[in-house]
């Protein structure tokens, strides 16, 4: 379009530095080039990448999303085959909750529980009384964990119930596990001479581990 003969300086420089612009979209262009009579400007080149980059967006999302759904699935899994023994403790907590089967001996004396044990495992679990500390004896049963029968013992802190699961190990080392939580249910392990115990509760991790201390300094 040719410019007008006259112009001032000024106001171009203000409008230039003032105004706000946009881009026609490539209709709009040719119909006013159109309605000109000067025809449409040579269209530019599209370059190669500009063809290819929705392609290349459209991947990336799609590679985004895959990865996100594949740790979403993959996530709980891993951290189940980390350790998949803490994960039948959890179920073996639950079913005692769950199918009302907490005790097979409910008894607060010590001395009547652990006999109790006796005959039924080849090997007596300790069962200590911490009625004093508020973690108050409840009783025990027998479970099964991996394949075989353990020893739960039972004990209550307000209306908490904490499950000490005891079994017989071939390795007669010690170890200590980090505290672990899963699914909403806190579990502490260790072992000592042959016997592997396993603490796992809703209770919170700090009156948990108070517990499990006690626990440890009697069976040591």
């Amino acid at each position: 379009m040719p410019a007008p003969e006259t112009e001032d300086p000024e106001l171009s420089a203000l409008i230039r530095s003032r105004a706000t612009r946009y881009t026609a979209p490539p209709a709009l262009r040719a119909a006013v080039w159109s309605a000109l009579g000067d025809g449409a400007p040579a269209a530019r080149p599209v370059r190669w990448f500009e063809r290819l980059w929705p392609r290349l967006t459209a991947a990336f999302a799609c590679g985004a999303l895959a990865a996100a759904v594949v740790l979403q699935i993959s996530g709980p899994m891993l951290a189940q085959a980390g350790d998949p023994f803490a994960e039948q403790v959890v179920d073996g907590h639950l079913r005692s909750l769950l199918v009302d089967h907490l005790m097979d001996v409910a008894s607060t004396d010590q001395h009547t529980v652990k006999p109790w044990f006796a005959g039924k495992l080849d090997f007596t679990p300790p069962v200590p009384d911490f009625a004093a500390e508020g973690y108050p004896l409840q009783g025990g049963r027998l479970d099964m964990l991996g394949g075989r029968p353990v020893a739960a013992i039972v004990y209550g802190h307000r209306q908490h119930h904490i499950n000490v699961f005891v079994l017989r190990q071939a390795d007669t080392g010690s170890h200590d596990a980090p505290a672990q939580t899963r699914r909403g249910f806190h579990l502490l392990n260790w072992s000592r001479e042959g016997l592997d115990y396993w603490v796992v509760s809703d209770l919170n991790a700090q009156e948990l581990a108070g517990f499990a201390a006690l626990y440890r300094q009697h069976a040591d």
